[in-house]
């Protein structure tokens, strides 16, 4: 086995500066996966494969962490229960079939599996399927979704466990990740700037509960609908709510405010203002983005975005 930190390959593979181990024998590889999941039983699918395992590991702030993991043959993972934490699996290449409670998905690179901690897990990867894992922490998650819904979360939250990155409401979130892999990998400048990290990791959040579907989705679009205009007369009130929101995130450029601060102060649901601002059709992560003083070079934010004067 071998845990050197770097590799001078010259096929770097996915987040290879955070190499935590490369390994053929499974007991390792069980092992040290297990120590930033869970533990879980580790199988090959045949008789005799040799194992070519590896994991790498990039936190992004503080609830989230970044992950690339491969195991080479097909291979059995049974996790069980994951209890503290929730996974976006996305496949770089091949893909994996997904039994997540009374879920199945045939999961491959357009269709990500988003398995929940309260439903039991089990997987099989195809073979020469490797995969980018995004890990949130359950309650960080679960504080992001009561923000959002600005009432305490009374179900545990459990998403649909297949994810169409096809689906346009979808893209823009699947953006974010592919730009935030790229920062992570290209230099240590956003790890390096803990405002700007923990600005990435809230949007991450916050997209990942308004974009893709769960147990909640119809109470979140459900309190976008009542605040998108006023009953009878049909007058769209949310303009104003947007320029307030403005406002409010200018005049705190300096501060790490999260879209629940913004939410809060103007008195509505991230989706209203969301479905209200000028590029809602393009599904643009702007909260984040005006956060930092920037706006977005592209709909969905899919290179670094370029900083522009603060706008008075």
């Amino acid at each position: 086995m071998d845990i050197a930190p770097q590799s001078t390959a010259a096929d770097r593979l996915p987040l290879q500066r955070y190499r935590l181990f490369d390994s053929h024998d499974l007991d390792e590889a069980r092992e040290f996966v297990g120590r930033v999941f869970c533990p879980h039983d580790l199988a090959t699918l045949h008789p005799g494969d040799r194992l070519d395992a590896c994991h790498h590991s990039a936190p992004l702030h503080r609830h989230v962490s970044l992950n690339y993991v491969q195991y080479g043959p097909a291979v059995r993972i049974e996790p069980g229960y994951l209890r503290s934490f929730y996974l976006l699996q996305i496949p770089l290449r091949g893909g994996a079939t997904v039994r997540c409670g009374g879920q199945t998905v045939e999961s491959h690179t357009l269709m990500a599996s988003v398995p929940s901690p309260t439903e039991p897990l089990s997987m099989r990867w195809h073979e020469d399927s490797p995969q980018f894992i995004v890990k949130i922490e359950r309650d960080a998650l679960h504080a992001r979704l009561s923000d959002l819904l600005q009432a305490p979360v009374q179900q545990p939250l459990v998403f649909d466990l297949g994810m169409d990155l096809a689906n346009p409401a979808l893209m823009g979130m699947a953006s974010f990740i592919a730009y935030l892999r790229s920062a992570v990998e290209t230099s240590a400048f956003l790890l390096g700037h803990p405002v700007l990290a923990e600005q990435a990791e809230n949007h991450l959040l916050t997209s990942l509960l308004l974009s893709a579907q769960h147990n909640h989705s119809a109470v979140l679009a459900a309190g976008a609908g009542a605040g998108a205009s006023t009953a009878g007369a049909g007058r769209v009130v949310l303009p104003r709510a947007v320029k307030r929101a403005q406002e409010f995130m200018h005049s705190q450029l300096e501060l790490p405010i999260t879209l629940a601060d913004v939410c809060a102060h103007v008195g509505t649901s991230a989706r209203s203002l969301q479905q209200a601002s000028p590029n809602a059709q393009a599904k643009a992560p702007w909260p984040f983005c005006a956060t930092c003083g920037w706006m977005p070079p592209a709909p969905h934010c899919s290179s670094p975005p370029a900083q522009t004067a603060p706008r008075t």
